[in-house]
């Protein structure tokens, strides 16, 4: 299997998919901020929201009588990424945003036959308890979910987090 990595990425290079067989390359904006299993940028599951909130990578948030809180990106990823974190710790990433891609090359606005095309038709279709589809990839305990749209066909969002939490 093959994964490219993110500085490889971020350099604006065709990128090899993860998968057996045949590898895709998928032509890469400089301009792209990169989603992967283990996070996005600064923003790394398990980082600490005391330590993001500080350094201005996420706007202030309270955090519920649960141990959770939502925030959302500050600096150059400024609202293009929902945080979820549990106990002070980046737990799930969410985005909706164009700009916002998956190493493979994946992102809102693609076609779900797309997203299995460039994951090797490695992922499964899913459709949760509202009639609502996605399109999930497990890659070890994690999970990349791209979620449908509500009012056009293709991918609305992705969700990347703990297989049992995406």
């Amino acid at each position: 299997m093959s994964v490219a990595t993110d500085s490889a990425a971020a350099a604006g290079t065709a990128q090899p998919v993860a998968g057996p067989g045949p590898i895709a390359a998928v032509q890469v904006a400089e301009t792209d901020h990169i989603l992967s299993v283990f996070g996005a940028g600064p923003y790394r599951f398990g980082a600490s929201l005391t330590r993001l909130t500080a350094a201005g990578l996420v706007y202030p948030t309270t955090v519920d009588p649960g141990g959770r809180a939502v925030a959302t990106t500050a600096g150059d990823w400024d609202g293009e990424l929902l945080l979820t974190f549990e106990h002070h710790r980046l737990i799930v990433i969410d985005t909706a945003a164009g700009s916002v891609r998956t190493l493979a090359g994946a992102r809102v606005g693609m076609t779900f036959d797309e997203v299995d095309r460039l994951y090797c038709r490695l992922g499964t279709f899913v459709t949760d308890e509202s009639g609502r589809q996605a399109y999930v990839v497990r890659v070890g305990p994690m999970a990349l979910r791209f979620g449908d749209h509500p009012i056009r066909d293709g991918v609305g969002s992705i969700t990347v987090g703990p297989a049992a939490l995406v």
